[in-house]
């Protein structure tokens, strides 16, 4: 099974066509569960050093083509993968959370042991609360809005900073159903990163069903950036 983010089912399966010509014999099943997708190869036969052979020849066709959306082969959460990466590195991780309301904690906090690196969550939902917890500046907020790049920056800067951590990871959406404005509209999510010496933010608009959908994809987004940065991979959009 590996555990895919960034495709749609759709795009993640035309990536994976020929896999059957390729490989005799082995299956491929799609599965979609939201927000991830996952990708199971199957084979069958009498004797099992060739068919794990045979598989393990397929999942090195696919991984090829399916590239970086690949964040686990253990049938790992984004959480947890992340969480294991944080570890190997010996870095830590503080987020403010504003549209995801907690969320990511939640999903990192289920791993036991996520003390060794989760530091500090703030679940800044007023403008104000950025302001007094976080310090981002009330010039931003008013200039640039609290769903913004330059806001989500404040935010992931804000909080590495009140944790001493290695990473500061921010989140600023719109999770609707109301909220939402011809600039940003519903699903409109900006996320920031603070590691190393950069600060660095991104926009993103999606179109998911329903306020819970939304959460769950921003905070996905979120944590697949900090995978791309712990990994050294690029921040694909």
């Amino acid at each position: 099974v590996l555990s895919c983010f960034g495709l749609t089912e759709s795009l993640t399966g035309e990536r994976l066509t020929g896999i059957d010509r390729a490989f005799p014999g082995v299956r491929l099943g799609l599965r979609a569960k939201f927000p991830e997708i996952q990708v199971k190869l199957y084979a069958a036969g009498g004797d099992a050093e060739e068919v794990d052979a045979r598989l393990a020849q397929a999942e090195t066709w696919a991984r090829e083509r399916l590239g970086d959306i690949v964040f686990s082969d253990a049938g790992e959460s984004m959480a947890e993968a992340v969480g294991r990466l944080l570890r190997a590195r010996g870095a830590s991780l503080a987020l403010a959370e504003s549209c995801t309301g907690g969320l990511i904690a939640h999903w990192l906090t289920e791993t036991p042991g996520s003390s060794d690196y989760f530091l500090f969550s703030a679940v800044t939902y007023s403008n104000a609360s950025k302001v007094r917890v976080l310090g981002v500046s009330e010039e931003t907020l008013q200039r640039c809005g609290a769903v913004s790049e330059e806001t989500a920056a404040g935010m992931a800067a804000g909080a590495r900073r009140a944790a001493g951590a290695a990473c500061g990871l921010a989140t600023s959406g719109i999770a609707g159903p109301s909220g939402g404005s011809p600039e940003k509209p519903v699903g409109t999510v900006c996320i920031g990163l603070a590691a190393g010496d950069r600060t660095l933010a991104w926009r993103f608009q999606y179109t998911y069903t329903g306020r819970s959908m939304y959460k769950q994809g921003f905070a996905m987004k979120a944590l697949d950036i900090l995978r791309r940065e712990l990994l050294g991979l690029p921040h694909a959009p």
